[in-house]
């Protein structure tokens, strides 16, 4: 019965440091991940502030483009219509066959 005992006490040590070092390797697994998380989310802010300072950029090139040449951007607009109307033209005939 002591044996037994023994073996017992000796497997519930086992298991109890086993059990130690699965919540430590837990514990390192979760502190990486919540680093990696937080390296994405400034990344993904960084890429949006960007995206957002591109979007003001060509605003402004844009709007320069067509203050100073109306007439230009006038003949790209209506050739830009056109080719959109051509293609859904297009689309549509293909459509009725």
């Amino acid at each position: 019965m002591t044996n037994a005992r023994q073996t017992a006490a000796e497997f519930s040590n086992s298991a109890g440091k086993m059990a130690g070092r699965v919540a430590d390797d837990m514990s390192e697994y979760s502190e990486k991940a919540k680093r990696v998380l937080s390296e994405a989310s400034d990344f993904a802010g960084d890429v949006a502030t960007g995206a957002v300072r591109g979007g003001k950029k060509a605003a402004k090139y844009v709007v320069k483009e067509v203050r100073e040449h109306p007439l230009r951007t006038l003949a790209i607009g209506a050739a830009v219509g056109a080719v959109v109307a051509a293609v859904i033209m297009l689309r549509n005939r293909s459509d009725d066959e």
